[in-house]
């Protein structure tokens, strides 16, 4: 089971959900995650130009479940940390995020719990996961690295006339006891990270 934000959000089946993105404003933009009926599952919002890139994954009651924010550019690469609710307690660390690679063009991400969490070995370079491509044309998908265990992937492709106005959808697969909010939350920020390039 890979379990980061909380167990409540892993089924013992797969998961497909649609994520809505929406351009708000020149500042602001909005994911909306549905199920296949329709019900929302969670929101996310916050500043596309604000100096932390903070974003905040909320249920769909509006209860903050984490808040991912960057930590700038460490070492050429940009960095995330994701954290419980709207806190910054470094207890309160899920996973950090950076990229392997600020020069390539394709969007991959190295993904890491904190050493109390993981389940690899804390001397070992190689990531907990690894997300690699971008949602654009299908290609985003997330593994667990040491095994090449493919967690979840985008399966449906969002329209190019949507993505000119800054609305599209697209729909990601999740595979069974994979935590589906830590799978949207890199979602968004591999869209981020895209979009600082």
């Amino acid at each position: 089971m890979v379990s980061v934000v909380g167990e409540m959000f892993c089924n013992p089946y797969t998961t497909e959900l649609v994520v809505r993105r929406q351009r708000e404003s020149l500042r602001r933009d909005r994911y909306d995650v549905f199920d296949l009926s329709d019900n929302l599952i969670f929101t996310i919002d916050g500043g596309i130009w604000n100096i932390r890139r903070k974003r905040v994954l909320r249920d769909a009651t509006g209860v903050p479940l984490l808040s991912m924010r960057t930590k700038g550019i460490v070492k050429m690469r940009y960095k995330w940390e994701v954290y419980k609710g709207e806190t910054t307690e470094s207890e309160d660390l899920l996973f950090s995020v950076r990229e392997p690679n600020m020069f390539s063009f394709k969007t991959s991400l190295d993904v890491s719990l904190p050493p109390q969490q993981s389940s690899t070995d804390i001397t070992s370079l190689e990531p907990d996961f690894r997300t690699y491509g971008r949602y654009i044309g299908s290609s985003f998908k997330l593994f667990e690295p040491i095994h090449n265990t493919l967690l979840a992937e985008v399966v449906h492709d969002f329209s190019w006339g949507g993505l000119i106005i800054g609305s599209y959808s697209f729909k990601v697969r999740v595979s069974p006891y994979v935590d589906f909010a830590f799978v949207v939350a890199l979602l968004v920020i591999a869209d981020d990270t895209s979009n600082l390039r």
